[in-house]
């Protein structure tokens, strides 16, 4: 028992502590060191296909009439693709804010004003900060998503060796129309989200108050200011090229092979990846400029 007692308490000396705690911290800072590898090494693989990316689209500008015509066609016909498949979650979105700012004002916010207050909230608040995360959030789940397990299903069916072996880049056909479409399209998607907001609120407003339409309409005009609107701009352009990058990103990360089981957990990884780098874009404008 004495021995036993003894070794009980040889382990509880503050060396033997410091000593477990050093090996937990060396154990810790290997993780949070290979974390920051495999890091390093996933930015510098992007800034690669970034680079393949622009070239792509630089020789697609190069091409003859025949090779524009066909860009031309490919992004008018993502760029539908985009507002039809996300028009009505963003309506719905839309229309349930619309509805939630009239609660809020005439509940919490009831004591701040006539419309006038709410059409400024309307601006200042949804216009520039929600609607650009709602909208990531719709164009994200309706649109970025089923595009990369296109874009995988694809690969894996050879059309990428395909082209290859055409002499076209796939980032020319598959990536480039894709990511110029989002370009295209997210503003115009901003504008449908806005609407439906508006219309939500100016419903729940009339069923409160007799408010006519101009009036309501002339108090979101008073409330907009010309650099908000730019600031607005340079979000939707870093969102839209966010969402677009990491979205074909990770597509391109499929195996060579092109086995479409590994498709899933990439897709999963594109629409966190896509969310969180387009929602940081919008935040950071708002935080330099706002």
């Amino acid at each position: 028992m004495s021995y036993l007692s003894e070794e009980l308490a040889s382990d509880s000396r503050p060396e033997a502590g410091l000593a477990s705690l050093g090996s937990g911290g060396g154990s810790m800072i290997g993780v949070f060191g290979r974390a920051a590898l495999r890091f390093r090494a996933r930015r510098l693989d992007q800034t690669a296909f970034l680079g393949r990316l622009f070239l792509a689209g630089l020789w697609g500008l190069g091409g003859d009439q025949a090779r524009r015509r066909l860009m031309r066609c490919l992004i008018l016909a993502q760029v539908w693709e985009i507002i039809s498949s996300c028009c009505l979650l963003l309506v719905i979105f839309g229309l349930m804010m619309g509805v939630l700012w009239t609660v809020i004002w005439f509940g919490v916010l009831a004591n701040i004003g006539g419309a006038e207050a709410l059409a400024s909230l309307l601006i200042t608040v949804h216009l520039l900060e929600i609607c650009p995360i709602l909208t990531t959030l719709a164009v994200t789940i309706a649109y970025g998503g089923p595009m990369t397990l296109e874009l995988c299903l694809s690969r894996s069916a050879g059309d990428f060796e395909t082209l290859l072996s055409m002499g076209i880049p796939p980032e020319h056909v598959q990536a480039w129309p894709r990511l110029l479409a989002l370009m295209l399209a997210f503003p115009g998607l901003m504008i449908i989200m806005n609407l439906a907001t508006w219309a939500g609120a100016y419903w729940g407003i009339v069923r409160a108050i007799d408010l006519p339409l101009a009036e309501f309409a002339s108090s979101l005009l008073l409330s907009v200011d010309g650099f908000k609107l730019l600031m607005l701009g340079v979000k939707s352009f870093l969102i839209s090229v966010s969402l677009g990058f990491y979205q074909i990103y990770n597509a391109w990360l499929l195996d060579e092979e092109g086995d479409f089981h590994e498709a899933p957990p990439l897709v999963r990884r594109a629409m966190c990846e896509a969310f969180v780098y387009g929602t940081l874009a919008g935040v950071l404008v708002t935080v330099l400029y706002g």
